[in-house]
């Protein structure tokens, strides 16, 4: 085998150089683009101040995302922001239980769950599935090398001095000289499915963003509802020792103690509530994270109404380019018409040159061997004269999944528009109600004081303080729930028009290329 190899390198390894050159520039020139990449828009940020609020675009110096609870928080500058995402994102590379999360922020929540969220580790894996195939595509076109040994016995009991023993070996190096057409839309699917890949990641990622900030959302609604609900228990004891006072000195009957009493022991037990809702809520939140549920977390944010920018025309319009899931269906077309391409070529002949070198040892009339060394190239041509209508076939079938792709994009992009339509008004159907609320509450507070007022004056009956109270207290609950339901409703517009969390995804990216 030794003798073998010493005959065989030399002459191909030159062969295999002038192989190679001639593939790289056949692959050079069956390039074509690798996906079809929607162009984005430039978003802007609303800055909050303490006159109001205003749009302005977002210089480099002011807050990452201010005044859009939905993107990252907005009292830290881009270095602050980015400075404390350092020491959150090392919690992958210490254990879990050693995370504390005290007063934290949304942005800080947004950046953890991009990084541990189990979703999004699903769409890398179909990223690296995607690459897997690209390189098998583009393995078709490339140099193949291939080797064949065979040794041969032969019982000659007729004739004993004839040799018995036979090989041979020889070393095979196949180059395609250019790309068929089938090859070519081959590997053009790959490369467009890998796009595909790419914008489910960005989808997934936004889903995330937006699970995430329901769930932070809904805690904090919790922490404001428990806030009601200690405010209320404060007012039941304050009322309580002034219902004891008067009884000591026989103004008021013990009936109206005990009426006390009770509003004590409801309050106490609807706090007790609030709190078990909020710790759920925070349990709920942990869980998207991935977080262990006996991992601290606090926020001192809190709830409150943000004017919050929308344009319908502009976003509705900029959304059909900025919407993953329809850049994805849009790529399915491209993918569709390369299977089209591939089917109009599948009986193109597929030139290759080719070379080999080998060693032979035939049987031999004695018992040394006769080693014989050869070499042969050439073009090898191969083509298909008739196929039974297979190709016929599977055009047809190339074409029906073309408009099948196609179908579905319009569909989509018709269902993209009402979901933006409906989400649009979902926003301001919140605004409206959110001002009828805060009405409603400052006619419950004006109504609540009144109520204290006249009740110590002997104008107004226990049972109508309390009627007020209880008044004041849901509509307080009220206000805070519109308050819930246009941020939840401004989040899936957001995502609705393409635009959630663009900038932050884009900034996380680069930080991943770096």
């Amino acid at each position: 085998m030794n003798e073998i190899r010493r005959t065989l390198l030399p002459g191909l390894l030159s062969l295999l150089v002038v192989l190679m050159l001639t593939g790289s520039v056949a692959l050079a020139q069956s390039a074509t683009p690798e996906s079809a990449v929607a162009p984005t828009v430039e978003e802007q940020s609303v800055v909050a101040d303490d006159k109001g609020l205003q749009i302005a675009d977002e210089p480099e110096s002011e807050s990452v995302f201010a005044g859009d609870p939905y993107e990252v928080e907005a009292r830290l500058t881009i270095e602050e922001f980015w400075n404390k995402q350092k020491e959150l994102s090392r919690i992958d590379y210490i254990s879990s239980e050693a995370l504390q999360l005290n007063d934290t922020h949304l942005g800080d929540v947004l950046w953890l769950a991009l990084n541990r969220n189990r979703s999004i580790a699903g769409a890398e894996q179909q990223i690296e599935s995607a690459n897997a195939g690209v390189i098998q595509a583009r393995s078709l076109h490339g140099a193949r090398l291939t080797g064949n040994f065979r040794y041969t016995r032969v019982d000659d009991v007729a004739n004993p001095m004839v040799g018995k023993d036979s090989q041979s070996a020889y070393l095979e190096i196949t180059q395609p000289l250019f790309l068929s057409g089938k090859d070519r839309a081959v590997l053009n699917q790959a490369r467009f499915g890998r796009s595909t890949a790419d914008a489910g990641l960005i989808l997934a990622r936004q889903h995330v963003l937006l699970d995430t900030t329901l769930r932070w959302l809904a805690w904090q609604f919790a922490a404001e509802a428990e806030r009601v609900s200690e405010k209320d228990l404060e007012l039941a004891k304050a009322h309580h020792e002034l219902v004891s006072t008067r009884y000591k000195h026989k103004q008021v009957s013990q009936f109206e103690v005990l009426r006390a009493e009770v509003r004590l022991a409801k309050a106490g037990s609807d706090l007790r509530k609030q709190i078990n809702a909020r710790e759920l809520a925070g349990l709920d939140l942990l869980n998207v994270l991935d977080l262990p549920p006996e991992t601290p977390i606090s926020t001192q944010d809190r709830m409150k109404m943000l004017e919050l920018p929308v344009n319908y025309s502009e976003d509705a319009s900029a959304a059909m380019q900025l919407r993953e899931d329809l850049r994805m269906k849009r790529l399915e077309v491209e993918i569709a018409r390369q299977g089209l391409s591939g089917a109009r070529a599948e009986n193109q002949p597929v030139v290759s040159l080719f070379g080999q070198k080998g060693v032979a040892d035939p049987a031999a009339k004695s018992r040394t061997f006769d080693r014989e060394s050869y070499w042969n190239a050439g073009v090898v041509a191969n083509f298909t004269l008739g196929d039974g209508g297979m190709r016929k076939g599977k055009i047809k079938d190339a074409h029906a999944k073309l408009a099948l792709a196609d179908n579905a994009l319009k569909q989509a992009e018709e269902k993209a528009r009402i979901e933006i339509k409906q989400a649009y008004l979902n926003v301001e159907t919140a605004k409206e109600v959110i001002a009828a609320q805060r009405k409603a509450l400052k006619q419950a507070e004006e109504a609540l004081r009144l109520a204290g007022v006249r009740y110590t004056n002997g104008l107004f009956t226990q049972v109508e303080l309390f009627d007020a109270e209880n008044a004041y207290l849901a509509t307080r609950l009220q206000y805070l729930q519109a308050i819930l339901s246009y941020h939840q409703a401004y989040a899936s517009y957001r995502l609705s028009t393409g635009q959630l969390g663009r900038r932050l995804l884009d900034r996380l990216t680069a930080r991943q290329e770096k």
